[in-house]
């Protein structure tokens, strides 16, 4: 059976082809003899186009591996191998974010595609470059917090995390790894990062910071249209007990009384805020992104996408780089981000218990259904829970609320289509049946739906 994705994809604005640099015969094989520091250069340039990809690449890039580990072991080069590899790192971590992304997002990518060890790799030529353009007084809030999840940021001592002159050193002495192994993940990291596409920058890049970041950083004079940590502490714990349970039952009470505040609290912001900005709604809009994990990370997007929508934000999903872009207005996009994280978490669980019993039905296919259907029976589920929510808020606000949430969805939209001209939708694909069908049940019992704890106070 076939069905349409959800979800939208980044049409990337088509780059000029580039063409990797060749490597001889003669290159191609263990280097003995003095190397300059342009034919090291040049091997490193191979290797950034060949150390990902289609497997014929294989083969040159281990020959370029071992041809630059006896350089390095030898010294037989007025320059180490890995002193230029740190540099080609470095520069391109700077690269990217001028072509706008952001620390995460690299961590993300180079995580998503390699081990842990190269994440970490990346996360110290992260803090290199913060260290060395002084990102803790200069860059903006967000490049902050990132910093800080990244473990690079200490806000107690208000100091960069590492970030040393020598991260390729520094890290291989750590992680203790012999030559070749440093040369090998090193460069897997630069390949990954050289053919990294470019993002729509959502924030300054670190060319166009100012001196300082103060007053950037500063709390805002007007209320910020963004749930408050109350109303947060009981969103989730209601959603950490439906992910916790083991009862049906329970669950879809949790889960429905969490959505049910959800809806009133984004409502009861709108209108707020529609207050307080005196009629200019499109200036609260935001754009974050989401980082999703394979496997089944097209499918992890199809949900993103269908709750989202229902809850006034728009999604497009980048699947080289394993990043979706969501835009609306703030409190919309945390609670977006909030029920995505807990529904994962339940369709997973819900996947292993379909399988659990029938080995038969642990493939890919069966899973990758299971999500779609999810997916699609959920937002139906959310889409009811959403019309019984507001059409009580309607009796209370009165009839300006209709016109006011219409804007706000029209201020998305254009804004959305502003900043993504080039997206096209998922291809339709034909869906292990099995799945769909065990998907759409289990939906079904993470009901969402207008029932008794909707109506619960």
């Amino acid at each position: 059976m076939g069905r349409k994705s959800q979800r939208r994809h980044a049409d990337h604005k088509p780059r000029a082809r580039v063409v990797p640099p060749t490597i001889s015969r003669t290159t191609e094989q263990p280097a003995t003899e003095h190397r300059t520091v342009a034919a090291i250069e040049r091997l490193i340039a191979t290797a950034s186009y060949t150390g990902i990809g289609p497997n014929e690449n294989r083969a040159v890039f281990a020959r370029i591996v071992r041809a630059l580990t006896e350089i390095e072991i030898t010294r037989s080069a007025p320059q180490a191998p890995s002193a230029l590899i740190a540099t080609a790192l470095q520069n391109r971590v700077s690269t990217l974010y001028e072509n706008g992304w952001q620390p995460a997002d690299i961590a993300h990518s180079v995580k998503r595609q390699f081990a842990a060890r190269a994440a970490r790799l990346a996360i110290a030529f992260i803090a290199t470059h913060a260290r060395a353009t002084d990102a803790i007084h200069r860059a903006p809030q967000q490049w902050l917090a990132q910093f800080e999840d990244l473990g690079v940021y200490s806000p107690r001592r208000d100091c960069v995390v590492g970030g040393h002159e020598q991260p390729l050193a520094v890290w291989a002495r750590a992680e203790k790894l012999d030559p070749d192994e440093v040369i090998a993940i090193a460069l897997q990291v630069l390949a990954q990062l050289t053919l990294s596409p470019k993002l729509s920058g959502l924030t300054t890049p670190p060319s166009a910071w100012g001196d300082t970041n103060r007053g950037l950083n500063a709390p805002l004079a007007i209320p910020r249209d963004d749930v408050d940590a109350k109303a947060l502490k009981l969103i989730r714990a209601l959603l950490a007990k439906a992910e916790a349970t083991t009862f049906e039952a329970e669950a879809e009470t949790f889960t429905a009384k969490a959505q049910q505040m959800m809806t009133r609290y984004s409502i009861d912001v709108a209108v707020l805020a529609s207050a307080v900005a005196g009629g200019d709604i499109a200036s609260g809009i935001e754009t974050r992104r989401v980082h999703i994990d394979s496997p089944y990370a097209d499918e992890k997007a199809d949900l993103l996408s269908v709750i989202g929508a229902i809850n006034g934000a728009r999604a497009v999903w980048s699947r080289q780089v394993g990043i979706a872009t969501i835009m609306g207005f703030p409190v919309d996009l945390q609670l977006t981000d909030l029920l995505f994280t807990s529904l994962l978490v339940q369709a997973t669980k819900a996947s292993a218990d379909a399988t659990a019993n029938d080995r038969a039905l642990r493939t890919p296919s069966f899973r990758r259904a299971f999500l779609i259907a999810f997916a699609d029976r959920i937002g139906e589920r959310l889409e009811q829970a959403q019309h019984v929510v507001s059409a009580a808020a309607e009796t209370a606000y009165g009839s300006a609320l209709v016109p006011l949430l219409a804007n706000r969805e029209a201020a998305v939209a254009k804004a959305f289509d502003d900043a993504f001209p080039f997206v096209t939708s998922g291809p339709s694909r034909r869906l292990n049946a099995s799945g769909w069908y065990a998907g759409r049940a289990a939906a079904d019992r993470a009901h969402l739906g207008a029932g008794a704890a909707l109506s619960a106070g």
